[in-house]
């Protein structure tokens, strides 16, 4: 059934005239604005910041955690993800922060999707999307990370890397491998990087995946999905 504008408006969906009325104010207003009540206001706002400011990536971010609007949320991400390497900083400790969509358990099931799945978590949905420059920082964090910001960050390590083949190396694998390792207690984590290995066609990777693909749980079905993943892309030509 489709939603009247009176219902997309409740989800902030600002019009083209709201976005432009906002696109000549002063910073001042804009934070005004970000922070209205009128949600379609908010969107409009947060689609006029200019996502290279650091103050803009804190004030967003900050909006983001609170936000409730499908839409101003949308709007939000979509200016984080333009931002630059100090906004993607700003953003990975809200890694796991934002929303209830995380993974807190093991599924049921590995996904049925033919491609790395889009991360749940929104945060690392917009790392995930953002110039592959700044990949380096997803790494640095597996060592520097708490449990949960590592687990939604190899969600967009792997998303990047599926998509981005040439972040797909040897060397970028053992730094993921190294937390079955580091983490072998997580078994979020653990499943974590047997999905994240279906990014990395490399002999370590697969050799991991083949390990656990004898298992008749969780762990081996991710396993194998994953080699049926490196398979494909190691035969398809970029």
């Amino acid at each position: 059934m489709k939603s009247t504008r009176s219902q997309l408006k409740n989800r902030g969906m600002a019009s083209p005239e709201e976005i432009a009325a906002c696109a000549s104010l002063p910073w001042e207003q804009l934070v005004e604005e970000l922070r209205s009540p009128d949600p379609c206001r908010r969107t409009a706002a947060a689609r006029c910041m200019d996502p290279k400011s650091k103050a803009a990536a804190v004030l967003l971010l900050e909006q983001l955690a609170q936000e409730k609007c499908l839409y101003t949320r949308l709007a939000i991400c979509e200016t984080l993800e333009k931002g630059t390497e100090e906004t993607a900083e700003k953003m990975l400790p809200w890694l796991g922060r934002i929303g209830n969509n995380q993974y807190k358990a093991l599924p049921d099931k590995v996904s049925a999707k033919k491609s790395f799945p889009l991360p749940r978590d929104l945060i690392a949905r917009s790392l995930a999307r953002m110039d592959t420059a700044f990949f380096p920082l997803l790494l640095q964090l597996f060592n520097t990370g708490s449990e949960q910001q590592i687990s939604e960050a190899l969600d967009a390590a792997g998303f990047m890397a599926f998509y981005h083949p040439a972040l797909a190396t040897g060397e970028n694998a053992e730094r993921i491998l190294h937390l079955l390792h580091s983490h072998s207690g997580s078994e979020i984590i653990v499943w974590k990087v047997l999905l994240c290995l279906s990014a990395f066609p490399v002999p370590e990777a697969v050799r991991i995946l083949e390990g656990y693909a004898v298992r008749d749980d969780i762990f081996g079905k991710e396993a194998q999905r994953s080699l049926h993943l490196v398979e494909r892309k190691a035969f398809t030509p970029h």
